[in-house]
């Protein structure tokens, strides 16, 4: 399974969209701490009422941006907060490719499971159905029980094949998972150890606690949150604009002039309440934003710890319910062995046993499918390969 996630991580594009949108919101952390470049100004003229003792008059004036401290600071803040949340969001999509991959690689190995169960429900009824052909042909049974037999053949022959369809499906949908056409996966041998031995958390109450603080997108929405504060803070600073300092030179006519202008403009009109409220109302959107995430957090690690008991117990009683069928077919097989009973009995015996097989291995799969979603609802790894 690690193999097969490092190829989705290169080969599907989600991952490098999370990765350009993290080299975007770093640019803009550059973007906000730049410093903004001074202004040239010329203004030549020419006097031709007087041309002596000079009539020209020109100099250049340099005008630098005296920017309000406080918006810059949080301006900068801004940006690296939302570079943050890029951040974690990278972590975020790799555990989305994990997780894609994981479902796609249990879905193939329970259907393959299921798949043999199948063959053989198939293979029993068949030999069923020629048993009892031969006990019509002798006049030992009536037409109608042959009839009943042959549907239940052609049923069990047409489960096969289609379970042997579905394993071909599930085999696209897994090369979909990691990227690749469904001919890279033909002929390869996948291993599906992880689901052999999974290791169910044993605090479930302090991962959960641990989930709603740091897991990715709660955190990220935190991260944007606080974004969105100094976005705020930068805006109210705004009331308050920098000004221009410009010291400059004119050669006025022959003299020489030194100057120092100054401007600023007047928050008469508006103070700024515009992009105030705006940032205001974003604020209010990002905690609407953190509070949805951590509500939704918790709300899948609910539903997950649900059905996982209820598959638990569900489980636990199907192994009883195939340990009775077990005991039967035992039994059968012995009575058969001993001369008590005929062969029918005893194939009868085998393939309840082996539907029973799987219906209990439906319930182990609904097991694996309530601990797939308790690893993704605690960002928790539950599902790991050996190393030996």
């Amino acid at each position: 399974m690690r193999a097969l996630t490092l190829v989705a991580v290169y080969e599907r594009p989600d991952l490098r969209i999370s990765v350009a949108a993290y080299n975007a919101a770093k640019a803009a952390v550059t973007t906000a701490q730049q410093i903004p470049n001074p202004t040239l100004s010329l203004a030549p003229s020419f006097n031709a009422t007087q041309a002596f003792p000079s009539p020209i008059k020109i100099g250049p004036v340099i005008s630098f941006l005296v920017s309000n401290l406080g918006a810059r600071e949080a301006g900068i803040a801004a940006a690296r907060d939302r570079q943050q949340a890029a951040r974690i969001l990278i972590a975020a999509a790799a555990w989305r490719e994990r997780s894609n991959v994981r479902n796609a690689l249990l879905t193939l190995w329970l259907d393959e499971r299921i798949a043999r169960i199948k063959a053989r429900v198939a293979s029993y009824a068949a030999i069923a159905f020629r048993l009892v052909a031969q006990r019509v042909t002798s006049g030992m049974l009536a037409d109608t029980v042959l009839a009943s037999t042959t549907e239940a053949a052609n049923k069990a022959s047409f489960g096969a094949a289609e379970a042997r369809v579905q394993i071909g499906m599930d085999r696209a949908h897994l090369a979909a998972a990691i990227g690749m056409p469904a001919a890279a996966l033909r002929g390869k041998h996948l291993s599906f150890t992880a689901f052999e031995h999974p290791l169910p958390p044993a605090n479930l109450a302090a991962l959960t606690r641990t989930a709603l603080v740091t897991s990715p997108p709660v955190v990220a929405a935190y991260k944007n949150y606080r974004a969105a504060d100094a976005s705020l803070r930068k805006a109210i600073d705004q009331q308050f604009p920098g000004c221009r300092i410009g010291p400059g030179y004119h050669y006025d006519q022959g003299a020489s002039k030194f100057i120092l202008a100054l401007s600023l403009p007047l928050p008469i009109l508006n103070q700024n309440q515009g992009p105030i409220a705006e940032a205001r109302a974003r604020r209010q959107l990002a905690a609407a934003l953190f509070d949805r995430a951590q509500v939704r957090v918790l709300h899948e690690i609910d539903a997950a710890k649900a059905a996982l008991q209820g598959s638990v117990s569900v489980a636990r009683a199907a192994r009883l319910l195939l340990a009775t069928a077990r005991e039967r077919e035992r039994q059968a097989i012995e009575a058969y062995r001993a001369g008590a009973t005929g062969q029918l009995r005893m194939v009868e015996a085998e393939q309840q046993a082996t539907l029973v097989r799987e219906q209990e291995l439906t319930t182990d799969a609904q097991r694996l499918r309530a601990l797939a979603a308790v690893a993704d609802a605690l960002h928790h790894p539950i599902f790991r390969e050996s190393h030996s």
